[in-house]
Formats: C-alpha cells, sequence, structure tokens
C-alpha cells in the first residue's frame, strides 16, 4: 500500500498518514487534498479547484482587497477565511 503524509492534511503529528491502496487512488487523493492549498504560513486551506484557492487568496490574504475594505470600498466577499477540509 502507498501511504500519504503531505501536509496540511495527511501529516503527523497533527494529521494521519493516508493510506491508499493503488496510484490511481493517490492521484485522486492528491487532487482533492493537496493540490489546491493555501501556501500562506499558518492557513493551509485546502479548496476543490484552482478557482476557490484563487478567490480565498484575493478575500483572505491580499494587502491591497484589505486597504480597499478599510477605505469603504466594496470588495466581493466569495468565500469566508477559514480552512476548508
Amino acid at each position: 500500500p502507498l501511504i500519504c503524509t503531505l501536509p496540511p492534511t495527511c501529516n503527523p503529528p497533527f494529521n494521519k498518514p493516508t493510506k491508499l491502496a493503488s496510484s490511481a487512488e493517490l492521484e485522486r487523493h492528491y487532487g482533492l487534498f493537496h493540490a489546491h492549498v493555501c501556501s500562506v504560513k499558518g492557513c493551509g486551506a485546502v479548496f476543490p479547484d484552482t478557482r476557490f484557492l484563487e478567490l480565498h487568496l484575493t478575500e483572505c490574504h491580499d494587502s491591497l482587497t484589505q486597504v480597499r475594505r478599510e477605505r469603504g470600498q466594496k470588495t466581493v466577499r466569495a468565500l469566508t477565511c477559514i480552512t476548508v477540509f
């Protein structure tokens, strides 16, 4: 069997490694839990596709978006800034 220990969902000590039966299962697992992960230190949110990851980065980690909100300008709030597993 194959064992995944990649962050953020399969790495010890906070998460259990994931056992996978085949390389096809590994590819599916990687696509769901490791392909679209927020790289901002301390975040590690996981998203189903690139579009949601990009929205998250803009809404939660983009300094220009934060400045616009502080100035009272409207911004699109498509996602809340939480970790999605």
